[in-house]
Order: structure tokens, then C-alpha cells, then sequence
């Protein structure tokens, strides 16, 4: 299922975003909004028919702007992580399954990708003369970790390093999806085959058999008993994997009203200012016609 949280850009005549879109998700922040006009105005020029979307284009955060500049310098640890996600994705399914050997070693792996590009991002806004604190780091990890565990709809922005704002968590899609894979029977095997043995044998028995069955019946139960702790304790897992994925949902929604808000502030600056010059050159212009007036008065 594609996720939200990277909306498609506009993309040239080849496999890809323009390149000069791409070029202006490497400029700062603050200087995006000026550059985004600069290119509608000259795409419009040429007639070129994105010059439109170019110009609703969103300024990204510092965050995406961080995540945007990871995958620009560090495309092959990006896709080490796309990897590692998968990988993940795989060993999870598998546990469901009940084998769980490889998920302690991808889970490993994942933390490891993100442990390198959080550096690597930390040294990015360092060398951009950005300090970033490690509530900052926290988010663009954030954004890193959905982005491997979701689909390509998601990951492309990012991998062409023209994200415009930060994934959506994908591990709570994950997990839901693995609790509808359907479970291995992980009874041992003696007691597989006493159950199927106890199914097969005629009525009649004698107390020796009984007490065998017995004996496969309760292996039975505690295995049935073992499966229903290992559900709940999946269930847990999930309903705290959505309430963290609720808070940080909450947290972004937060951050894009105080950008617009921020963006509105601006616009009313902006319009204070050109009022402020309207009424300085008006006031010029009365001080110059009374000075003239004046002036003819006097020669008179």
C-alpha cells in the first residue's frame, strides 16, 4: 500500500526527477522559497508545463532537508539501509512463521544503517554550518527507519534526494501485516504425532494408550497456551507501535501549523513593509510639494 508523506514531483523527459528540481532540494532552507520561484519563472519561459507544480512546490524543514542531503552524499549507505529494511521485513514474516533465527541479525543490521547515516547527517549539518541537537537527529532517524521499512512510493523521493516532507512510520503496517500470515503448528514432534496417532486409533485402548494420549494432550495444550502469550504479546507490541506512531503523527502536525503560521507571519510582514514604503514616499512626496509651495511663496 503506498504511504503518505512524499508527494510525486515533477519529473523530465527521462526516468526521474528534472535535474534542476533536484539541484533546488540541495539549497538551503531558507534560501529554497526564493529559488522554487526563480525556477517556476523560468520554466515558465520555456513553456515547460511543470512550471506550475514547480511553483507550489513546499519549502522543506531542516529535517528533510538533512534526509535530502544524506542520500545526495551517502546514496550507497541509503541503499544499505533500503536493504537491511527489507531484510527485516523478511525475518519477520519468517518468525510469525516460527523461525526466528534471522531476525535478531537483521534487526542488528537495520540499527547498524541508521546508526551510520544518523552520523553521517549529524556531520552534514556540521560541515553546513548547522548545529542540529539530538531531538533534531531523533527525527531524521525517524524518517530514515520508515523509509525502510516501506514501499518504493516512498523510498524514491528520498533515494533522488527530493523528499518534501518526512515519511509516515511504516513498522505499525509491517507488524499488522505479519499478524495475518498464518502460523506454523510449533508443537514438537512427538506430539504432533501422538495428537494424530490419538485421531486414527480406534475407541477402544488400553490404559497405557490412554495415559500416552494424555500425555500428547497436554504437550498440546501448553503448546496452544505458548501460541496465545507469543499473540498477546504481539498484540502489545502493535498497540504500542500505533500509539508511538499516533504521538509522532501528532508531533509532524504540529510542526507543519507553527510552518504555516510562520509562512502567514511573513506574509504579513512582507505586507506591513510595502505599506511602511507607500506611506514614506507619500510623506516625501508632501514634504517636497510643501517645500515647493513654500518656495513660489517666498519669490514671490
Amino acid at each position: 500500500m503506498a504511504k503518505r508523506g512524499a508527494r510525486s514531483i515533477p519529473r523530465g523527459p527521462r526516468a526521474g526527477p528534472d535535474p534542476r528540481v533536484q539541484s533546488l532540494y540541495a539549497v538551503a532552507p531558507a534560501e529554497f522559497t526564493a529559488a522554487r520561484d526563480a525556477l517556476a519563472r523560468a520554466l515558465a519561459a520555456e513553456g515547460h508545463p511543470d512550471a506550475a507544480r514547480v511553483s507550489r512546490l513546499r519549502r522543506p524543514t531542516v529535517i528533510v532537508w538533512l534526509l535530502n542531503a544524506v542520500a545526495r552524499e551517502r546514496s550507497d549507505s541509503v541503499a544499505a539501509l533500503f536493504a537491511a529494511g527489507d531484510r527485516l521485513r523478511q525475518a519477520q514474516v519468517r518468525a510469525v512463521g516460527g523461525d526466528g533465527a534471522e531476525l535478531r541479525a537483521a534487526t542488528a543490521a537495520l540499527h547498524e544503517g541508521l546508526a551510520t547515516l544518523r552520523a553521517a547527517a549529524e556531520e552534514l549539518a556540521r560541515r553546513g554550518g548547522r548545529g542540529v541537537g539530538a531531538a533534531a537527529l531523533d527525527q531524521v532517524e525517524r524518517g530514515l527507519r520508515a523509509a525502510a521499512t516501506a514501499d518504493v512510493a516512498v523510498r524514491t523521493p528520498l533515494r533522488q534526494g527530493v523528499l518534501e516532507r518526512l515519511p509516515e512510520p511504516g513498522g505499525v503496517e509491517l507488524l499488522a501485516g505479519l499478524a495475518e500470515v498464518p502460523r506454523r503448528d510449533v508443537r514438537a514432534p512427538d506430539a504432533r504425532a501422538r495428537e494424530r496417532a490419538r485421531t486414527e486409533r480406534p475407541a477402544e485402548v488400553s490404559a497405557d494408550a490412554r495415559h500416552g494420549d494424555r500425555a500428547g494432550t497436554d504437550g498440546a495444550r501448553r503448546a496452544r497456551a505458548e501460541g496465545a502469550r507469543r499473540d498477546r504479546e504481539r498484540r502489545i507490541a502493535v498497540a504500542e507501535a500505533e500509539r508511538r506512531e499516533r504521538v509522532a503523527r501528532a508531533a509532524e502536525q504540529r510542526v507543519r501549523s507553527a510552518e504555516r503560521e510562520l509562512d502567514a507571519a511573513r506574509r504579513r510582514l512582507a505586507e506591513t513593509r510595502r505599506e511602511a514604503e507607500v506611506a514614506r514616499r507619500a510623506a516625501v512626496a508632501a514634504r517636497a510639494a510643501a517645500d515647493a509651495a513654500r518656495g513660489g511663496h517666498v519669490s514671490r
